[in-house]
């Protein structure tokens, strides 16, 4: 399908997905880190404010605690509830002095505390004192009272009692509070004098609770061991029998995070209990609250998606049709020149490959006109004893386009090692060949070595490898042609060739004030020092009958420079056994200018 399409749709196509690809990725992962963060920040969050709850709620409680503890220090209040405390004095009323010392003292007692709706101390006999209206107080059976039985089972400690009506009071109360108790036992005696009961608003809770910012549809719960409600802030748009059910099955959770989703919605649980009070402070946030933020940010980045696709989807169709249009063009000329008018040529607005295209095509076009005519002007025996001339050359050229058949060849048949090999061969043999000066750019002949290096390590495999460190900026210099490629051979046949381990050969360059510096070193065996002082010397004397191939390049090369450059220009020889060779080469940094004059490159 792919194959099939035209350039211009391939390019529209490819350009669309680089942009939609990356975009929708991006977009996914940041909604999802986005969403991700959003929950965990609400989460903690969370847990403070129900730590803090918590904590509010243990001083509130560990106040009232103390207070409780209070008319056991007051020799006026332990006497009269001793007075009070017996059987015998069932239903006598305290005297209106008595009565007012336990006001007194009571009244001071919650002095100040706005949470407090009443303290109330009861005798044995079961009278009540309280800081509110005494004639609204009707006498109490401290065992009838409903959790009273909670309160003894204390045994003289503080116990918190749930939410209840306060029915003690004649007229009744429809509100509901809850209360700290705790039975009175005399000092010393430990004789029970009565019982005092703290009754706190639920207020308290809401007051806490104002202090903080809680998510407007979160739920929250506050309850103790026994799974009693003492309070609870519910949103407006939560089920009833989805609240119950959360508070019922969060209730055995301990202090963490919880995940639930009663009826398919997800709530994050966050529950914190106290160990001073018992009480456990639960709140639920619906996950839909928590990605409020995060539904915003992904309606707005499908909104830009959708905006930056169209806009490239623009840009591309211009592009596509911008940069296929002459190809297109010189697809209708290729078909006209197929029919046999090869009278065509293109328009080249460009400098680009597409622009080279078009002048080659041009250029091949009226050759292919010119032979044409040729052809035909020609008698048929002197083109006949043209092609059995050229026939006869043997040429560069038709060398070039016999590796390129091969190379074609072994494309065709995916062997691509030999296809590499036939290419690198090409480019050394189309730079030995080429007519040019005396020197070239350094970085060509770095690339004919490169392509030498290539073949070699075709041939070597894995045991030849090789690093070129090129000094930006020498690239330019002139060095004499085919200058490296003997030292290299050098390396490879003399020094790592014939190691199982094969070795590494590093080549670089380095431009030092108006000096070029060349060096070509291996790792490998090298030679001692004797051995190097004989090569150099063998460096200063003409070549000798029957000298090594080895010493020959060197020399070769050491006489090259010095008469290209003069006596500045060195080859400096330097190694030790086993661990290799290297060769610096020092010429002077030139570079070729405009007019192909030689200057210094300072």
């Amino acid at each position: 399908m792919f194959a099939k399409m035209s350039l211009r749709w391939k390019l529209l196509l490819l350009s669309i997905l680089m942009i939609t690809v990356p975009l929708s990725l991006q977009g996914i992962v940041t909604y999802r880190e986005f969403s991700s963060s959003t929950e965990r920040r609400a989460t903690e969050n969370t847990v403070q404010i129900t730590e803090q709850i918590n904590r509010n709620l243990d001083r509130t409680l560990a106040e009232m605690q103390r207070l409780s503890l209070t008319p056991l220090y007051d020799p006026n209040v332990v006497a009269i509830l001793n007075k009070y405390g017996g059987a015998s004095s069932v239903g006598i009323r305290p005297t209106i002095e008595e009565r007012e010392k336990m006001f007194l003292y009571i009244s001071g007692a919650a002095y100040g505390l706005q949470e407090v709706k009443g303290i109330q101390i009861i005798a044995g006999n079961g009278f009540i004192f309280t800081n509110v209206d005494s004639t609204l107080m009707k006498f109490a059976d401290i065992g009838a009272l409903p959790w009273s039985e909670k309160v003894r089972e204390a045994d003289g400690a503080w116990a918190l009692i749930p939410p209840h009506s306060l029915g003690h009071y004649i007229p009744g109360d429809p509100d509901e509070y809850f209360s700290v108790a705790r039975m009175l036992r005399e000092p010393g005696s430990n004789r029970q004098l009565g019982m005092i009961v703290i009754d706190l608003k639920l207020d308290v809770f809401r007051t806490i609770l104002a202090n903080y910012r809680f998510e407007e549809n979160g739920n929250l719960f506050v309850m103790n061991g026994s799974n009693d409600l003492f309070f609870e802030k519910t949103s407006g748009e939560t089920d009833p029998s989805l609240a119950r059910d959360l508070r019922a099955v969060s209730a055995t959770y301990g202090s963490g995070v919880y995940e639930r989703a009663p009826g398919g919605q997800r709530f994050i649980t966050v529950v914190d209990n106290s160990s001073y009070s018992g009480l456990k402070v639960i709140a639920y946030i619906p996950e839909s609250v928590l990605l409020q933020e995060t539904k915003q940010l992904q309606k707005f980045t499908i909104f830009i998606a959708v905006l930056f696709v169209a806009a490239a989807c623009l840009i591309a169709i211009f592009f596509a049709y911008r940069i296929s249009q002459p190809l297109v063009k010189l697809k209708q000329k290729m078909l006209l020149v197929e029919t046999g008018n090869f009278k065509q040529s293109v328009p080249v607005e460009t400098q680009d490959e597409i622009g080279q295209l078009g002048r080659g095509f041009n250029r091949m076009a009226e050759e292919i006109n010119r032979l044409v005519n040729e052809v035909y002007a020609v008698e048929i025996r002197e083109k006949e004893a043209e092609l059995a001339s050229l026939q006869s050359q043997i040429n560069p050229h038709f060398i070039y386009n016999t590796l390129e058949s091969i190379n074609m060849m072994a494309l065709k048949k995916n062997n691509y090692e030999v296809s590499d090999m036939v290419t690198a061969l090409g480019g050394m043999l189309r730079y030995t060949v080429t007519q040019s000066g005396r020197t070239v750019a350094l970085e060509e002949e770095l690339a004919s070595v490169g392509a030498y290096l290539k073949i070699q390590q075709l041939r070597y495999g894995e045991r030849l490898r090789v690093r070129f460190d090129v000094e930006p900026g020498t690239e330019r210099l002139q060095v004499p042609k085919l200058l490296l490629q003997p030292l290299v051979e050098n390396a490879i046949f003399h020094g790592i060739g014939d190691r199982e381990e094969g070795g590494e050969i590093w080549i670089s360059t380095a431009a030092f004030e108006d000096e070029l510096l060349i060096i070509v070193r291996d790792d490998g065996i090298g030679m001692d020092d004797r051995q190097i002082e004989r090569l150099r010397q063998s460096l200063l004397v003409p070549d000798p009958p029957g000298a090594r191939k080895r010493g020959l390049a060197l020399r070769n090369i050491a006489q090259r420079i010095r008469l290209m450059f003069g006596p500045e220009a060195d080859l400096h020889i330097d190694g030790s056994p086993g661990m290799g060779m290297a060769f610096t080469i020092t010429i002077p940094a030139v570079e070729r200018s405009h007019g192909d004059d030689q200057t210094i490159a300072g």
